[in-house]
């Protein structure tokens, strides 16, 4: 009898693992709004740092991910939705980057030749005598 009834309390144990376990496989996991957010973000703000024309690969790269991730946020494809927010973000922050230091070093270069330019006008101006 202690058989029969330890038995039946394991069997009920084991059917109420077995349905707790196939309730959370079902579970639709919710999408990863704010990465999604962050992700589109650091788009944003890529392409106001005028990545496209300063970090064109970069830039490119990050758009690409952006529409495969809306896709599947379309689809519902949570976990490749995450995945994909992560990845855009560091993307599109390298582009933002990139375009940033080549738009300073633009600044720099243009900098140094108006120097350029000085240095050689004080040479060529005619000697003064006070």
């Amino acid at each position: 009898m202690r058989i029969t009834r330890v038995s039946k309390r394991l069997r009920r144990s084991a059917w109420a693992v077995i349905v707790a376990a196939t309730l959370a496989g079902c579970a639709t996991p919710l999408p990863p709004t704010e990465k999604i957010s962050l992700a589109r973000d650091s788009v944003g703000r890529a392409l106001a740092a005028q990545a496209t024309q300063f970090a064109p690969l970069e830039m490119k790269t990050a758009q690409d991910k952006l529409a495969r991730m809306e896709q599947a946020i379309g689809e519902k494809r949570y976990v490749e939705v995450d995945a994909l927010a992560e990845q855009i973000e560091v993307d599109a922050n390298l582009a933002e980057t990139k375009a940033n230091t080549v738009r300073k070093q633009q600044v720099l270069q243009q900098a140094r030749e108006g120097i350029q330019v000085l240095k050689q006008e004080m040479l060529n101006a005619p000697a003064t005598t006070h």
